[in-house]
């Protein structure tokens, strides 16, 4: 008799929830978009360098969009332990804004391979940001709604707010990498918080 967790097991494996393949099949497949190129990489291409079939790889992924979406993800949750870390959790909120936007164009810095993706088309990058909606702008929503509950933020829309912030770094990521190759960084790191804490913090924490 197969036991319940067998069950489970190979319900997993048909959904694809194998960490370590998807690893697999994401690996080479950033290497494809960075080298040869978004368009002109295929899904059998991707699975023929991960040593996998096709058929594996739409099991993981089912087109295209979903893969690249896949490997953004990776980025965007190394963010997310970044704002995780005690030592950050341990920062006011209103000293926040800095070590943030510094993060996020060191990550940048980092990962060269992600700029490139970074000046595509909407139609190119996929559901980026509307796939569940962006863990990024979930957690500075979160984050938000703790400044203005402690007072530390004005009372704005947190939500709004999350994603107009997150809206005008990653612009500013995309003009300073992708437009300028990662010149005068500091000049939009310095103006990025400047703009925000005006914007956001409540007279006396200014």
């Amino acid at each position: 008799m197969v036991s319940e967790v067998e069950h489970k097991g190979a319900r997993d494996h048909q959904k694809g929830d194998d960490p370590s393949k998807r690893e697999a099949i994401v690996e080479p497949a950033r290497t494809l978009f960075t080298t040869k190129g978004y368009e002109a990489t295929t899904m059998a291409e991707v699975a023929r360098h991960a040593g996998v079939g096709v058929g594996t790889v739409y099991l993981y992924f089912k087109n295209k969009s979903e893969l690249l979406y896949g490997i953004k993800g990776e980025w965007d949750m190394e963010f997310l332990s970044f704002m995780a870390q005690p030592e950050i959790q341990a920062i006011p909120h209103h000293l926040r804004a800095r070590p943030f936007i510094e993060a996020a164009f060191t990550l940048c810095e980092q990962h060269s391979d992600m700029v490139q993706f970074m000046g595509m088309q909407p139609e190119q990058v996929g559901a980026w940001f509307d796939k569940d909606g962006s863990k990024v702008v979930q957690a500075l929503q979160v984050m938000f709604e703790e400044a203005i509950a402690v007072g530390a933020f004005r009372p704005v829309d947190a939500k709004a707010a999350a994603v107009i912030s997150f809206g005008m770094v990653n612009q500013a990521l995309l003009q300073c990498f992708v437009m300028e190759d990662g010149k005068d960084k500091q000049r939009y790191i310095d103006t990025l918080v400047d703009t925000l804490e005006h914007w956001l913090l409540t007279d006396d924490r200014r």
